[in-house]
């Protein structure tokens, strides 16, 4: 975990470890437990060995998957300042963000929000702007789709910059966004997600901060 947080700022957070992240967390470890002693105690009460080598490979499937979603939640790329409300400690400070591009590096993220846009030559994501000119923020991602995983990283960047903004009182450029996105002609094709999508570890901060405009 030590790479992962290379170059990051001295002061930053990773997201997994803001306390709304961390209760998700736990709940994923949680659930993986619970799983995994189920099937354990079918193993041992069911004494046939054809269903007990099915829950063998059951077994190990779980633990393969319970490992790739902690590994997908605890790398989540981006971070936060103390000043940020993830970190629910009602700071007067500024409120930043940084977000980690695929070769490692840390970068601040600018003031608008973000989408994925292929990438032709790498075959993976670029991380794009949504200003009026779409520029590149760097490469995110060599995923060849866009998964549930990804969907949600992204769900859960945007929000973290809205409620950025929020807390350092900058208009919302959110709106603006969506109709340059309706506006376009083919050159930038995404998706943005639903809004279930954004209420991981952010749903109770954000309906705070949102009735407070």
């Amino acid at each position: 975990m030590s790479n992962f947080t290379n170059g990051l700022d001295d002061g930053f957070i990773r997201f997994s470890e803001t306390p709304q992240a961390l209760q998700k967390g736990r709940q994923i470890q949680v659930q993986s437990v619970v799983v995994i002693i189920a099937i354990q105690l079918l193993f041992i009460l069911i004494p046939f060995w054809p269903i007990r080598i099915i829950l063998s490979g059951l077994f190990l499937f779980v633990i393969g998957l319970s490992w790739r979603r902690w590994m997908d939640w605890s790398t989540t790329p981006f971070a936060v300042n103390p000043s940020h409300p993830l970190m629910e400690l009602l700071s007067d400070k500024e409120a930043k963000v940084m977000i980690r591009l695929h070769d490692g590096r840390w970068e601040l993220a600018g003031e608008y929000r973000y989408r994925l846009v292929e990438d032709d030559l790498l075959k993976g994501f670029n991380l794009v702007t949504l200003d009026d000119n779409y520029s590149i923020f760097g490469y995110f991602t060599d995923q060849k789709s866009q998964s549930s995983s990804l969907r949600r990283t992204m769900a859960l960047l945007n929000q973290a910059l809205a409620l950025r903004d929020a807390h350092n009182g900058e208009a919302d450029e959110i709106e603006d966004a969506r109709k340059r996105e309706s506006m376009d002609f083919g050159l930038l094709k995404r998706e943005w997600p639903d809004d279930e999508d954004t209420q991981d570890a952010l749903g109770p901060i954000a309906k705070k901060l949102k009735g407070q405009e």
